[in-house]
Formats: structure tokens, C-alpha cells, sequence
């Protein structure tokens, strides 16, 4: 049976990957008990991980909502998303309460039987998109332009 080795990153990169500053991750690191468990240099991000960080990014800087406000929820973010698999994560929208995080997919899932509590929403694939472009950006290959004569075959001597 073969292991599959998960990429780790280091937290040099997640915060490149993820455009949060040295400075948010150590707050963060007070209030976010998941966090406050990635300390030291030795510490290592997995994608799951770096997508939790993007969507407390975006929660705080985008939705202006203060980290101590949803602790609890964003704790439980980072501890879901390991779980789910990659196609989860691309098509998913996250619901982040105070208290809880749900992934809700759109296509699967009923919108009024996940939570009964207020609940911001943020879709998962630009944040998923945009770190995969990041960690493995695609290049767009040029295509050979059409010859302005047909090709034919020229036979050589024998």
C-alpha cells in the first residue's frame, strides 16, 4: 500500500499564499486555538490549512468582523477542512457562526437545514483557485501558427 505525503508549508509560505501578514497571524494566534498550536518555526501548513486562513482573511478584512467575534467558529473552520475531500472544498460555500463552521454545497445540500443561527457565507473556489494558482501557476502555451502553404511530400533518391 502506498502513502500519500501531503505537501507541508512552511509559515513563510502560507502567509505568501494567503497575503496575511506576520503580524494578524500572531494576533490571530491568541484568540484561534487551532492556530495558537502552528507556533515556532518548525510549525507546517497543509492546503486545508491555507484555505482557513483565506477565509479568515476574508471574514476580517472583507466582512469586517472582528476575530474575537467568531473564535469559535473560525476554531471549527480550520478543524473541518481537513476533513473534506478537494472536490468538497472547490464547490463548497462555508458558514461560519460564532459557535460552528458548516460546508454547505449548493448542489447537494438544502440552504434552510444547515444552521438556525446567523451565519456568514463565503464561497470556496476563488480562494481555492487563486492558492492553486499560486502554488502551481499554469502557463498559456503559444500555438504554432498555420503554415501559409500546404505541406508535401518530397521524395528523396533511393
Amino acid at each position: 500500500m502506498q502513502v500519500v505525503t501531503t505537501i507541508q508549508f512552511t509559515q513563510e509560505q502560507a502567509r505568501a499564499l494567503t497575503g496575511v501578514s506576520v503580524e494578524t497571524v500572531r494576533h490571530w494566534r491568541k484568540t484561534i486555538p487551532y492556530l495558537a498550536t502552528k507556533s515556532g518555526k518548525s510549525s507546517r501548513f497543509t492546503f486545508a490549512d491555507l484555505i482557513g486562513l483565506a477565509v479568515t482573511k476574508t471574514l476580517v478584512g472583507s466582512l469586517g468582523v472582528h476575530i474575537a467575534t467568531l473564535s469559535g467558529g473560525i476554531d471549527a473552520l480550520f478543524r473541518m477542512l481537513p476533513t473534506m475531500g478537494p472536490a468538497s472544498l472547490n464547490q463548497g460555500i462555508v458558514l461560519v457562526t460564532a459557535t460552528n463552521a458548516l460546508l454547505y454545497n449548493p448542489e447537494v445540500d438544502q440552504l434552510n437545514l444547515l444552521s438556525s443561527a446567523p451565519a456568514l457565507m463565503i464561497p470556496l473556489a476563488p480562494l481555492v483557485s487563486d492558492i492553486q494558482q499560486q502554488v502551481l501557476p499554469t502557463t498559456l502555451f503559444s500555438h504554432q501558427l498555420e503554415l501559409p502553404f500546404p505541406p508535401i511530400v518530397i521524395r528523396g533518391k533511393t
